[in-house]
């Protein structure tokens, strides 16, 4: 079968429906044949590119369609049943942008409140945190004498060093205290032996056994 030039020229517009613009004076016949292959997109850069021409008894039912594969029957039911009830009628383009920014507007307020919950979150963390440095005393015993003082560990003579003071005070105090005085006077003082015998025990009579004679 042989297309004629006006069916190449269709297909032609067809296949690079994202190419066009401007449509001028095309026949309206030839635009409904054309334009119901666009998408939202490119419907609305062609209606935008046309100057001095009204497109929109062809493509007012398109964006009724497009309104419904984007938002679903519900949603178009819906409008139609709000215009019917305020008596008044708007074109399904203005409709379906209007839903779109409405929806972009949700979406960012959705955002700016994920951002605003993250920034509490972040604040009160840091809170806690303060808080809980604020509350945990220093070790003052360990950053005098021990290990671990400071900024890292004290070295391994110091410590020994400080021990070692603590002991010799502890043993002079020890040395010069009364009760140390009386063990070393109870130590050099001699013991004297009891010059009184020891008394033998008294041990009971016993029978000789038979066979045994008291006689060695």
């Amino acid at each position: 079968m042989v297309l004629s030039l006006v069916e190449l020229c269709v297909r032609s517009a067809i296949d690079n429906l994202s190419h066009l613009g401007d449509v001028g004076h095309t026949d309206m016949s030839l635009l409904e044949v054309i334009l119901p292959h666009c998408d939202a997109d490119q419907l609305l850069h062609i209606e935008s590119s046309t100057e001095g021409r009204d497109l929109s008894p062809i493509t007012d039912e398109l964006w009724l369609k497009c309104y419904s594969r984007k938002f679903g029957n519900d949603a178009v039911e819906m409008v139609k049943r709000r215009m019917v009830d305020r008596k008044c009628k708007f074109k399904w383009k203005q409709l379906y942008q209007a839903k779109i920014k409405e929806q972009e507007e949700i979406q960012r307020r959705g955002v700016d409140r994920l951002k605003e919950l993250y920034k509490e979150a972040k604040s009160l963390k840091a809170t806690r945190q303060t808080r809980s440095c604020e509350i945990t005393p220093p070790d003052t015993k360990r950053s005098k004498c021990g290990p671990g003082s400071g900024r890292g560990s004290a070295p391994v003579g110091r410590f020994a060093n400080c021990k070692g003071r603590l002991m010799k005070k502890a043993r002079m105090e020890y040395v010069n205290s009364n009760e140390a005085k009386m063990h070393a006077a109870m130590r050099r003082k001699p013991v004297v032996a009891s010059a009184r015998p020891v008394p033998k025990p008294i041990l009971p009579h016993q029978p000789p056994r038979k066979g045994h004679s008291l006689k060695k």
